[in-house]
């Protein structure tokens, strides 16, 4: 019997009571004009899938890796099922490998500093640690941002894919011309002082943008949305290395996280004014203006400092340098604002250089030997002057928080991930509340309000 040979039909026979069993004709099949017709073969023109799925993973994963990041996400990644989570997969851990890359560079610099006795050499090496430093914090604003919807090693989150493919071909060309050919980063800056190669000012404007386009688009229309636990504020705070920090309270158990932080921005202002107006938003809107205020102000703030970080260390590398000293950072001004509903905001920084050019007047210089007329002393600090307390700038922020265990923030689940996995695992629902306190002393000066809270 071939292999098309099907069973008799018993209704066709001429003699039902004959069982003729199996017979050569093929089967017959009915078209829409309820006739017949026959066929020896299979319909070979039905869509057949790619070969190229049913490949070993590995041998995928290999193809893929020969893919620049922005292809894997931008179009890899919508194929088909497969090819997004192994996509994915390469994304996510090419994201959280690039914090650890960027440490061992930066680890690798500093000794090589220790090593070289070369004026000019020290000066090209400075450079490149000066920018390794900058990009550090760049990828942990990132990771304050993102790191709750993509893959942790915490809990499953909604979301597991970095998809910002670009950017990150962006840091890894910058790590690949850092081994091979480190004069074209550190070129500009050997010319002119703190200035930046292309390759990086691309990054931190690809970074600025994509945390935007991260809290309005994909964050913000979850339903599940993390944003409303306020630790995201938290994680953003403590990307600030110049800012002081201290813990009030932090309690985590089987009832959930509670944990009450402070923390102080020097040379800084904060200020909220009440608004007539009758736009009204809505509560996810608004936290996410705060996500942007804070992380504007973090990171303006760290980059002024880590300026002048950059300039006092190579000062101290080159103390008698007759080759190109250091520069003295210029003075330097962030100032931003906007409204959120009914309340409009002003803040920014300002360096010391731009401090103390804006409030010499007020300041007794420490070199000086010359001391101010008593009369002067007197008016500045009589009991009726009571602002003569009050520092010119600098603001606190007050943040209490509760929520769930596994939304806390992330420096304290990598400092207790230990103690708290199995209080991870038996998590309950726990309501969740914010509330934020801004006081900027310094506000009083021009008669504008000094405290601003926020709940949530």
């Amino acid at each position: 019997m071939d292999n098309f040979g099907e069973i008799n039909n018993e209704n066709e026979s001429e003699n039902l009571n004959e069982c003729h069993g199996y017979y050569t004709r093929s089967k017959r099949r009915k078209l829409e004009k309820d006739d017949e017709t026959y066929t020896m073969f299979p319909d070979y023109n039905r869509k057949r899938k790619n070969p190229i799925t049913f490949l070993p993973l590995e041998v995928i994963q290999a193809v893929f890796n020969h893919l620049s990041y922005h292809e894997l996400s931008k179009t890899v990644r919508l194929v088909n099922h497969r090819f997004k989570i192994i996509a994915e997969d390469i994304l996510n851990r090419s994201f959280k490998q690039l914090e650890k890359k960027i440490n061992v560079l930066i680890l690798t610099t500093e000794k090589s500093l220790q090593c070289t006795d070369d004026e000019m050499e020290i000066k090209c090496v400075v450079k490149l640690l000066n920018m390794l430093e900058i990009l550090k914090l760049q990828c942990t604003v990132v990771v304050a941002t993102v790191w709750r919807y993509i893959y942790n090693d915490y809990y499953k989150p909604s979301r597991s894919c970095f998809y910002a493919g670009q950017l990150l071909d962006g840091l890894n060309d910058f790590i690949y011309k850092f081994f091979y050919s480190p004069y074209i980063l550190y070129a500009p800056a050997i010319i002119k002082d703190h200035a930046f190669p292309q390759e990086m000012t691309n990054i931190i404007v690809m970074i600025k943008n994509f945390c935007l386009h991260f809290d309005r688009v994909i964050e913000e229309p979850l339903p599940d949305c993390t944003v409303c636990s306020g630790c995201k504020m938290i994680d953003i705070l403590d990307c600030a290395q110049f800012s002081s920090k201290s813990v009030v309270s932090e309690k985590a158990d089987v009832n959930g996280f509670s944990a009450e932080y402070n923390y102080f921005f020097r040379n800084s202002w904060f200020v909220a004014l009440p608004m007539l107006t009758n736009r009204n938003m809505e509560q996810s809107e608004k936290q996410r203006f705060m996500h942007m205020r804070l992380r504007r102000i973090v990171l303006a703030h760290t980059d002024m400092f880590l300026q002048q970080s950059h300039y006092e260390r190579e000062e101290l590398l080159r103390p008698y340098s007759d080759i190109s000293p250091p520069k003295k950072p210029s003075n330097n001004v962030y100032t931003g604002y906007g409204d959120t509903g009914k309340i409009f905001f002003y803040y920014g920084c300002m360096n010391d250089g731009a401090y103390n050019q804006k409030f010499h007047d007020d300041q007794i210089e420490e070199d000086s030997d010359e001391e101010p007329p008593n009369d002067q002393l007197r008016a500045r600090n009589s009991e009726e002057n009571i602002l003569y307390r009050i520092p010119h700038l600098g603001f606190n922020v007050q943040i209490k928080v509760q929520c769930p265990l596994k939304y806390a923030p992330l420096r304290f689940l990598e400092k207790c991930k230990d103690a708290l996995s199995q209080n991870m695992e038996d998590d309950k629902e726990v309501k969740t509340h914010l509330k934020l306190i801004f006081e900027c002393q310094g506000a009083s000066y021009t008669r504008l309000p000094t405290r601003f809270e926020y709940t949530h």
